[in-house]
């Protein structure tokens, strides 16, 4: 029986190759007249037709007088030729270009997308005069103060004696609340030292700038608007220059309107002016400073004389300025650090997406040139050169490209507005976020590149026919030969690498935002609404006057229906602000070790820590007979109750936050309570310690009620009672607790859900790769399959064979990815959260899942391969 199915066999083979060879001359003819049809109907002649189609296929056997008339079609005509073969092949095969299109479309878009936020937010220049010369000057004391702002002494001393600046300016942000004109409302600003408009190269829209002699005491009541103020609260009214508007009770008359373009501070500027004894200031760090380098000065340059004039200081006052020293950054990069990293890793992550797109689509330019093997078979036939062939399917390739760029962009601009809507407000310069034209460019270069990418393997393989081998794979309907197997089996193992890096990514992003998110800030979030209110100096010069306002905001808002409790701070967790203090311990030396040399200082009220659900230790808490005529009182938290006085009970000890002074203020401490994550939920705790506002009382506090219901309810109701206490005190920043704390987490919930999205794509196209693959080569293996379950396979040999195939290929790609895994995470460590880059369980659970989803692509070619009938497969062609 066998030597009948072997004689069977070899019957077949013949009658397919004749078969094949009339397939041969029948495709010939066929797309010849093709071509010829489309020239006539381009309004050529028969004779132009004829010697155009046989010119596009490559002939080089043409007559003399055929090879003279081709001259008259130049290399326009050529790639018009191209264009309109390559537009009719795409338009033949709809499936195949939808599906490629959509693919590079994703990986072209997501691409584009980011790019446009990383050109928005660090490429592109800031937007002043000469911003590569703008830089912040910071003060120094490693380790306790990495950077600091500086004092007004020192900052006086460096315009003094520095040469290497044209302009040296400080500022300070300043709130004012604005009455007089409608509702109160509280105004953010910012103090500026003389110059610090021109420095930016900014002038005001309307009026003029400040004057030098406006920087002095009692000369300083001028007042410059933004623009965005004056339209929303003065109605754009020209008049209002030399008008006077009510800040913080005073009278300031306005000077000028800053152009809408204009955004560097708040909603005004006042001048700074120094007292004799604040220019005498030096321990008192307070200011912001910034320098414009002077043309043609370096800033190795700068940082070298700026330490110098540091020494200078610390040896002529020791008290203040030993181990201080000055670091100058330039300014685009204080604007973008917070999130340089997050940014350059996604970037990465949807280069990786665009990678494993293009392979894709070059894996199916390879089966599609495997199914078009005659085509160019013929073409080599008539003469074609391989570097015709090849321009001819980058041809293909290339417009493939272009239509996916266009769909890409589409992509791209959908993609950008949902960006803007999931990024968190804290992300800077997002507002400058668009399809500019470096954007464009952009996208056009990784669309000719895509194109280039994908198209110029499968092109090079094609370009090769042996028209012999032809023959034989159009009657034996084989894969198409071993070198093209080889190629598409390469980059399947490249698309599976690339897909684990990827995946690895996100899930070490996934997981620290997962860690983040169980991290207790010390707090409960849940139900309590946060109010800021300001006093004016001006209206409360005193602090018992300050103290009695808040004591009477919190106990009527303690009263009103729905609320459970309520209290104040200087200060809220997670606001971004911190207020660091040294502190001495009675009985101690003064100068203690360098690792408790600072504290947090709160000032809060009685009911703070049961409006926001800090938990007391040990203690007590403040109560109302904490007043300024009591003994003064102070709470730590456990980190400072282990660190300060690890062997022994703090309860009963005093601290101050003057030691230096020959009578210091102490504070006893009466209580220990959880600790609170106040700098940030992924930052270590610090030490804080906590005084009644009473015995240190401060001109802004935030009142936190904590409400039964949806604490949103109470708005009004505080507003109302603010009003009752003083008719013209406006009431600003009003946010849920849980707001705050969303907010605080936000930078790392987009990454990781932007991360985690293109690790699903990735995920998605390296599965129909090893799918397309697999079921690829199993169809055009039919024939072989049938024989060999005609020959006695069993079903689990041809199960086996497929799908031990397809995971042989994803091991590969699998040790490859890991190996590129263990050295790319490493560059993301610093956004990472009590996550190693290299976490085993994360790489094994990815390997794991990445396994598991290749497995299914696997069985399902494989299951469609074990019911082959023989019969059937035998007849495959």
């Amino acid at each position: 029986m066998r030597w009948k199915q072997e004689l069977s066999f070899i019957i077949r083979r013949l009658i397919h190759r004749r078969s094949a060879e009339r397939e041969l001359d029948e495709e010939l003819q066929f797309h010849l007249e093709m071509e010829i049809e489309q020239n006539i109907e381009d309004g050529m002649s028969p004779e132009e037709a004829r010697l155009a189609a046989r010119r596009f296929f490559g002939s080089v056997a043409l007559s003399k007088e055929d090879s003279r008339a081709m001259w008259g079609f130049g290399s326009l005509e050529i790639l018009w030729q191209d264009l309109r073969y390559g537009s009719r092949m795409l338009l033949k095969n709809p499936v195949f270009t939808l599906i490629a299109v959509i693919t590079l479309a994703l990986g072209i878009g997501a691409n584009t997308a980011i790019f446009s936020v990383v050109n928005a937010v660090l490429l592109r220049p800031l937007p002043y005069k000469e911003p590569d010369r703008l830089m912040m000057i910071l003060e120094i004391k490693p380790p306790q103060f990495p950077e600091s702002t500086v004092s007004p002494a020192n900052f006086l001393d460096w315009k003094k004696q520095n040469t290497v600046f044209e302009r040296l300016v400080a500022y300070r942000n300043v709130t004012f609340n604005l009455i007089g004109t409608g509702d109160p409302e509280r105004l953010r600003g910012t103090s500026v030292t003389e110059g610090f408009m021109a420095m930016f190269g900014a002038q005001p829209q309307l009026g003029r700038g400040f004057l030098p002699e406006e920087d002095q005491p009692g000369r300083d009541n001028v007042v410059i608007l933004s623009h965005r103020l004056w339209q929303r609260r003065f109605g754009g009214d020209p008049k209002i220059l030399s008008q006077a508007i009510t800040l913080d009770g005073q009278n300031y008359t306005v000077i000028g309107v800053m152009p809408a373009t204009f955004s560097f501070g708040g909603d005004l500027w006042t001048p700074m002016a120094f007292t004799a004894q604040q220019a005498q200031n030096r321990g008192g760090r307070s200011l912001t400073a910034m320098g414009q380098l002077k043309q043609g000065v370096a800033l190795d340059q700068a940082r070298a004389e700026m330490s110098a004039i540091a020494g200078r200081l610390a040896a002529q006052y020791p008290g203040v300025n030993t181990g201080w020293n000055v670091k100058i950054i330039p300014l685009l990069e204080i604007a973008v650090r917070s999130v340089k990293d997050t940014l350059l890793v996604l970037l990465v992550a949807v280069a990786f997406v665009l990678l494993i797109a293009c392979v894709n689509v070059a894996n199916l330019l390879l089966a599609r040139a495997a199914g078009r093997r005659i085509e160019i078979g013929i073409r080599a036939a008539l003469g074609a050169g391989r570097g015709r062939i090849v321009r001819q399917l980058l041809t293909e390739s290339a417009l493939l490209a272009l239509i996916s760029g266009a769909a890409g962009l589409l992509l791209a601009k959908l993609g950008m507005d949902l960006l803007l809507k999931l990024a968190p407000q804290s992300l800077p310069r997002m507002s400058g976020v668009s399809l500019d034209s470096r954007a464009l460019a952009f996208t056009a270069a990784i669309t000719l590149l895509t194109g280039v990418i994908f198209g110029l393997v499968p092109a090079l393989q094609a370009s090769k026919p042996n028209l012999n081998e032809t023959l034989k794979d159009a009657g034996r309907g084989s894969a198409g030969g071993g070198r093209r197997q080889l190629m598409r089996s390469a980059l399947v193992v490249l698309e599976v690498a690339s897909a684990l890096v990827l995946l690895v990514g996100a899930g070490l992003m996934i997981k620290s935002f997962w860690r983040l998110q169980n991290v207790d800030p010390g707090f409960n979030p849940d139900n309590a609404l946060t109010v800021s209110v300001s006093l004016p100096r001006m209206k409360y010069p005193e602090e018992n006057q300050q103290a009695a306002f808040y004591q009477q905001l919190v106990e009527k808002a303690g009263t009103l229906p729905g609320v459970q409790a309520a209290g104040a701070t200087s200060l809220l967790p997670l606001g971004g602000s911190e207020y660091n203090l040294g502190f001495g311990i009675q009985g101690r030396p003064t100068h203690p070790p360098v690792e408790v040399q600072s504290v947090n200082f709160y000032s809060v009220s009685a009911g703070y820590f049961k409006a926001m659900g800090i938990p007391l230790r040990r203690g007590r808490l403040f109560t109302e007979r904490d007043t300024r005529d009591s003994l003064h009182v102070a709470i730590v938290n456990e980190t400072m109750a282990k660190k300060v006085f690890p062997d022994e009970d703090p309860i009963g000890k005093r601290i101050a936050f003057n030691p230096g002074n020959k009578n210091p203020d102490w504070f006893e401490i009466v209580g220990i309570v959880g600790d609170v994550k106040h700098s940030g939920i992924g930052r270590g705790t610090t030490l804080q310690t906590y005084e009644p506002y009473t015995q240190q009382t401060f001109s802004y506090m935030t009142l936190i009620v904590r409400a039964e219901g949806d604490p949103a309810s109470l708005t009004a109701a505080i507003r109302s009672e603010v009003l009752k206490l003083d008719k013209e005190q406006p009431v600003s920043d009003v946010r849920t607790l849980d707001q705050i704390y969303s907010a605080s987490i936000a930078q790392w919930r987009f990454s990781a859900l932007l991360l985690g999205v293109f690790a699903a794509v990735a995920l998605a196209l390296a599965a129909v790769g090893v799918y397309g693959v697999l079921s690829y080569a199993v169809t055009r293996r039919t024939h072989e399959i049938g024989i060999r379950v005609a020959l006695g396979a069993a079903r689990r040999d041809v199960l086996k064979l497929v799908v031990g195939r397809g995971m042989l290929l994803t091991l590969l790609g699998v040790a490859a990815g890991l190996s590129a895994a263990f050295a790319l995470t490493r560059l993301m460590s610093t956004l990472l959260f009590e996550v190693k880059p290299t976490d085993p369980m994360t790489f094994s659970l990815i390997t794991l899942l990445l396994g598991a989803v290749a497995l299914l692509a696997c069985w399902i070619p494989a299951r469609r391969a074990a019911k082959v009938d023989p019969l059937t497969a035998l007849k495959h062609d």
